[in-house]
């Protein structure tokens, strides 16, 4: 699946409740589905399952999160908001 939807992208919500908040692809459903996590809102260990079509892809990948999910390793909230907050996604 090359359409850019990879675990460790960055994607703004475009619809719902969640509309306008920055959060990180964490798993991969289907070719229709993801889920997504910012750390806040969204934990790690509950996130969301969205629709594609209402992210919008941002030209970063958190590799270090990418890396430790593959790997099965955990990965902590605290790490998902500090990874948003250094590229400046979120206050």
């Amino acid at each position: 699946m090359h359409d850019g939807m990879d675990i460790g992208r960055v994607v703004l919500a475009k619809a719902g409740r969640d509309k306008g908040k920055h959060f990180v692809i964490v798993g991969r459903m289907d070719e229709n589905y993801v889920l997504i996590a910012n750390g806040k809102s969204r934990s790690i260990d509950k996130p969301k399952k969205k629709k594609i079509k209402h992210l919008e892809a941002k030209p970063h990948v958190l590799y270090n999160v990418r890396e430790k999910i593959l790997s099965g390793q955990k990965v902590f909230d605290a790490e998902l908001r500090k990874s948003l907050e250094a590229l400046g996604y979120e206050k």
